[in-house]
């Protein structure tokens, strides 16, 4: 009996210190890299999602911060109602700040925005440094290829939506463009029943 209990203490302990230990361990951290338009930004959300890792994107950094009117929001607003490009040394700004706050420390991050193709802020060189001395560290770092023709036959069939601005490839919008065809048919029957119902009353 007394064995038992003890047995059952030292598992107890076991599993408090594996738990302490994974508490205190690294997030996983990964950052993707590659030309546009082979996919970053589409693997990043699946990775942040099955990793629970918090995704980065500059899109959504900049849409974020201009939507809460934060300082840097206002500023982001005054640049481009003058009509210029927002300066990529700003973005890196907005980047580094989001990887330092509490969460993506606590859950790490998805990064598909870094390094910048151009050397406008930073050489490519410098960026890498940057990287390479992040406080978290990546831990994987995943590097698309693809061929010049399937880059170009992937990049022509792009479509944005007019309203929401999102970008979808050519399956996609084939899809939703057929879910929408197929619900306005729907709604089309709907207001005909409507109507036949409306004239026998």
């Amino acid at each position: 009996m007394k064995n038992h209990a003890k047995d059952r203490l030292v598992d107890n302990v076991i599993e408090d210190e594996a738990e302490r230990e994974s508490l205190l361990a690294k997030p996983t951290c990964f950052i993707i890299i590659g030309r546009p338009g082979v996919g970053k930004s589409t693997l990043a959300k699946k990775l942040a999602e099955s990793w629970k890792c918090i995704l980065i994107d500059d899109t959504d950094l900049l849409n974020t911060h201009i939507k809460n009117k934060t300082e840097q929001g206002l500023e982001l607003l005054n640049i481009l109602f003058a009509g210029k490009s927002i300066p990529e040394d700003l973005i890196l700004q907005l980047i580094l700040a989001r990887l330092n706050s509490p969460d993506v420390e606590h859950y790490g991050y998805v990064l598909s925005c870094l390094p910048f193709m151009s050397d406008e802020s930073l050489k490519i060189p410098e960026q890498i440094e940057l990287i390479k001395n992040l406080k978290l560290s990546p831990d994987f770092i995943i590097n698309i290829k693809c061929p010049d023709k399937d880059l170009v036959n992937r990049l022509s069939g792009l479509k944005q939506h007019p309203e929401t601005g999102q970008v979808y490839n050519r399956d996609q919008w084939k899809q939703k463009e057929v879910f929408n065809k197929k619900k306005e048919i729907k709604d089309e029957e709907e207001e005909e029943e409507e109507e036949e119902q409306v004239w026998l009353e």
